[in-house]
């Protein structure tokens, strides 16, 4: 089946984590300034003086709205600085977004969180669900369990976002076609 065919893809890396996120924020820059309507997250990574990880902000793509998902923490410190609170929240604006439709859902990743059953599952399971066109991204150590989730009706796409735009507006047409959505004009020819 042609890669432009299938509604679920995932850019498969090896890459550092904040190289990723900044392909998925340009891909969905884009996607959007191509007329495309889109519902999910995509991450931030802010640098904090006196902190040793960046802060984690998720930008709602329905909406604009961006929550933190890093507890702050001091230089030196262990442990987990992923905050709850917030990936709930993030959750709840994403799940909003793409009940209210979306020509395409994009979720930054399914990551360890995701793997264990956890973080932004459920969401990207709405979206897949409801056969709303989904990105994603998935480092490739964690592929079996993105395999083991999702089943085989995925595409590998490249951290290139004209390869990742390309899927993204064929993804849209087709899922405008199927009715499952009305057509978005803008969403034209690449």
């Amino acid at each position: 089946m042609d890669a432009l065919a299938h509604p679920i893809a995932a850019v498969v890396h090896e890459a550092h984590a904040a190289v990723i996120d900044g392909v998925m924020r340009e891909a969905a820059r884009r996607l959007r300034a191509r007329g495309l309507r889109l519902g999910g997250l995509v991450q931030h990574n802010v640098e904090k003086d006196g902190i040793d990880c960046a802060e984690m902000l998720l930008e709602d793509l329905a909406s604009g709205r961006r929550v933190s998902i890093s507890l702050a923490r001091p230089k030196g410190s262990t442990g987990c600085r992923l905050d709850p609170a917030g990936l709930a929240e993030a959750a709840a604006l994403t799940a909003d977004g793409i009940a209210q439709g979306a020509d395409l859902a994009i979720i930054s990743k399914f990551g360890a969180q995701e793997a264990a059953g956890k973080g932004l599952r459920q969401e990207i399971a709405l979206a897949a669900g409801n056969g709303m066109p989904l990105l994603t991204s998935v480092s490739r150590r964690l592929l079996p369990a993105w395999s083991a989730f999702i089943g085989d009706g995925w595409v590998e796409l490249p951290p290139d976002p004209a390869a990742i735009e390309a899927w993204g507006l064929a993804a849209a047409r087709r899922h405008a076609v199927s009715g499952l959505t009305e057509p978005n004009p803008a969403a034209g020819s690449p």
